[in-house]
């Protein structure tokens, strides 16, 4: 068969797996009572943004705006202000969309009563982190918030977001240096969270924020890169950290330790065995994958699984007793981001890349500069 049909048949199966997700989550998205990106209603409006502009269907764009319109409406003094549930990212995911093009707002006006519950919450917390699998959720949001929009030094909403951000850096110094958690009975940091750790100190450096703070604290990461790196069998992150570890090596001074970074990053232990792995984890790894790119653009590794490696996720999500089962164990706990809306959001960018690809392959054909076959 020749391989653009192949791709193109391909991807008829999956449209017809996200229009069942879609038509899932249609139905459940507003009974859930958790508002957050990665566990409710805010990845959920991510999807249907994303899934209205990939089919060019209206409807689904009305829908996510609907959830949008929920959240507001549902956010009250008790409130999270985590960014797996609460206030930081859902602020993160107002600048996504507007960022993205599928809201337009003033993001400064829009965010202004989650700006001032998220600063009340921050100055009032002895530390920044709830436990050792939370993410910096106050850098990842302020990062965010400062370049959503247009950041001009002249301006005095700019300035109050790069003073927030440098005493961001700051705690980053308290957690990461003096290892401040340790007071607060947190034993040790999860990769995640040492994932969204690197990925703002690394943005700061980037934006040219208190670049010597960032770069100084960066030196004391190798030790909990090392410890998550042989310590971890969570696939998706530690893969992430390997990325993010690979951007941030030119910030190291210490000679043996970059050296000893760079051996990490070539060993053979992360390698893995797709046969060795449980179609659960082979999904729950594609899902995280997925929002780890939403979240950590530009430092993540790639921007699609391997062919060999989607057919295998594929085959497991598009199976009808696979599907059944899940539609059965469907809860709030797995429909946002870090469940149903991940694996929806995860087709639509493989489906985007293999749509990308077989352009190019029938450029390529019709011009009988190769002749592509099984």
């Amino acid at each position: 068969m020749n391989l653009v049909k192949q791709v193109s048949s391909y991807g008829e199966k999956i449209d017809s797996c996200l229009q069942r997700i879609a038509n899932q989550l249609f139905l459940n998205a507003s009974f859930i009572d958790n508002i957050g990106l990665l566990n409710g209603k805010m990845g959920i409006a991510i999807f249907f943004y994303h899934y209205s502009r990939y089919t060019g269907n209206k409807i689904y764009g009305d829908y996510a705006g609907e959830l949008i319109d929920e959240i507001y409406e549902e956010i009250n003094t008790n409130t999270p202000v985590d960014f797996a549930n609460g206030l930081t990212g859902i602020g993160w995911g107002i600048e996504y969309l507007v960022k993205s093009k599928f809201l337009e707002a003033d993001t400064d006006e829009a965010l202004s009563e989650i700006d001032n519950a998220i600063y009340r919450s921050r100055i009032n917390s002895p530390i920044l982190i709830n436990d050792g699998k939370d993410l910096f959720g106050y850098g990842l949001y302020y990062i965010m918030h400062l370049t959503g929009g247009e950041i001009c030094d002249d301006d005095l909403n700019t300035l109050m977001k790069k003073y927030h951000l440098i005493f961001l850096t700051d705690e980053c110094e308290r957690i990461l240096i003096q290892k401040h958690y340790k007071r607060f009975n947190i034993e040790s940091l999860s990769v995640d969270t040492i994932n969204s750790f690197i990925w703002f100190l690394l943005e700061m450096h980037r934006l040219e924020i208190f670049p010597y703070k960032s770069e100084k604290v960066l030196q004391a990461v190798p030790g909990f890169i090392d410890d998550s790196l042989r310590n971890n069998d969570d696939i998706a992150g530690t893969g992430q950290l390997l990325s993010l570890t690979g951007f941030m090596l030119p910030y190291i001074n210490d000679l043996v330790t970059k050296d000893s970074l760079a051996e990490l990053l070539q060993s053979s232990f992360l390698k893995v065995n797709l046969k060795e792995l449980s179609d659960e984890i082979l999904v729950d790894s594609f899902v995280k994958k997925t929002w780890q790119k939403i979240v950590y653009e530009p430092y993540v590794s790639s921007n699609m699984e391997s062919v060999d490696t989607f057919n295998k996720i594929f085959s497991i999500i598009d199976n009808e007793e696979g599907w059944n089962r899940r539609l059965d164990n469907l809860n709030k706990n797995n429909i946002g981001l870090t469940g149903l809306s991940g694996i929806g959001m995860g087709l639509i960018f493989q489906r985007m890349m293999g749509e990308s690809r077989s352009t190019k392959l029938e450029i390529r054909t019709e011009n009988n500069k190769v002749k592509i076959e099984d």
